[in-house]
């Protein structure tokens, strides 16, 4: 366990952050992210709900004013939260990953600051990634939202896995670079899929384009992002909630920290939707034009170059099918249905039990 202010600063997020990792790579990353005067303020601010300035500066004993200024300071540096409540402004911690790192390359900035910081996270992921068991199921952050005309006309759609309905429904729709991408090429280690695909809605797109970290766009644009993203072979994801969603990520395995997490053992335990892809044999010509589009893995010859679907790979994003113009593939029911929890708070409070139930 760390000490120090910097450790007091790890067990605040650890409220919010189900997998924060206590270890020198993070406290040297968050000496990075965050002043000594800033994580006094960060570790006296609420982890759960925003609250305004005052709240802050009664607990800190400090000036109203000065603390309204530095938090909305550390909003405009992406490592806290803020929520536009009519004139005034409440605030709140958010967690490392997903939430800081995502704040520190949106903006798709090349200055030291972001090489430097692109190497503390990378670094940091390498604990994460040896602290995380591919044999532990937590119930994920992220979901996969199918591309929407690869389900079938007979299968159910639920609501929650119409991509369009999230589009019509958001007062706000803003877009931003991929932070996962512009990070991974700050590492000289990127890919080249598109980088201005990754959307925001809602209150989360209105802080986005208020601090400059993107730009507002119309339902039109967003479409055309996500037609665009479709047509690179990219994978929609979003957080898994089901009555809003607060972004919606285009994805690739090269880059993607939710696809990479379990991507080399169980994808499907990651992020996946309520589909699998199901070949139609009688159709399928062999091209293999759907292994090569197939982020995952999941499609493959056997022996005798007949085209089959590893269900454990598959998480059910229809890039295959939309890839296919023998209408070989579709999308249909997985065995076990799993409806998202309602929002971000009740998904947090299902995380932190599961937690609960692993230290038992």
């Amino acid at each position: 366990m760390m000490e120090g202010i910097y450790g007091d600063l790890i067990q605040h997020l650890g409220k919010i952050s189900f997998g924060l990792y206590s270890c020198p790579e993070l406290e040297r990353l968050l000496k990075a992210l965050f002043t000594e005067e800033e994580t006094r303020v960060a570790i006296n601010l609420s982890p759960l709900v925003p609250e305004p300035p005052e709240n802050v500066a009664e607990r800190m004993k400090e000036n109203p004013d000065k603390i309204a200024k530095m938090l909305d300071e550390m909003a405009d540096k992406g490592i806290i939260y803020c929520s536009q409540r009519g004139e005034e402004k409440w605030y709140k911690i958010i967690q490392v990953v997903p939430g800081i790192f995502e704040f520190q390359f949106m903006r798709g900035e090349v200055t030291e600051r972001t090489r430097n910081l692109a190497r503390l996270f990378d670094d940091y992921s390498r604990v994460q990634e040896r602290m995380i068991s591919d044999k532990i199921k937590i119930t994920p952050f992220a979901r996969v939202i199918p591309v929407e005309k690869t389900i079938k006309g007979d299968v159910k759609v639920f609501p929650f896995e119409r991509i369009n309905r999230y589009i019509d429904e958001a007062d706000t729709i803003s877009l931003s670079i991929c932070y996962c991408r512009h990070e991974k090429r700050l590492l000289n280690k990127g890919c080249q899929h598109p980088d201005d695909v990754c959307l925001q809605f809602g209150s989360f797109a209105r802080f986005v384009v208020q601090r400059g970290f993107g730009k507002e766009i119309t339902r039109e644009e967003a479409r055309q992002v996500l037609k665009r993203s479709n047509e690179a072979g990219l994978i929609h994801t979003s957080n898994n909630t089901r009555e809003r969603i607060g972004f919606i990520c285009n994805c690739c395995i090269c880059c993607c920290g939710i696809l990479r997490s379990k991507s080399f053992i169980i994808p499907s335990m990651a992020a996946t939707s309520n589909y699998l892809a199901k070949i139609e044999k009688n159709n399928c010509e062999g091209c293999g034009y759907c292994i090569e589009r197939c982020q995952m893995g999941a499609i493959y010859y056997n022996n005798k170059y007949v085209v089959y679907v590893n269900t454990d790979r598959c998480i059910g994003c229809g890039v295959c099918v939309s890839s296919c113009t023998n209408n070989a593939i579709s999308l249909v029911f997985r065995s076990e249905q799993n409806t998202p929890p309602r929002d971000l708070q009740e998904l947090s409070m299902i995380q932190l039990e599961d937690v609960k139930q692993l230290k038992k």
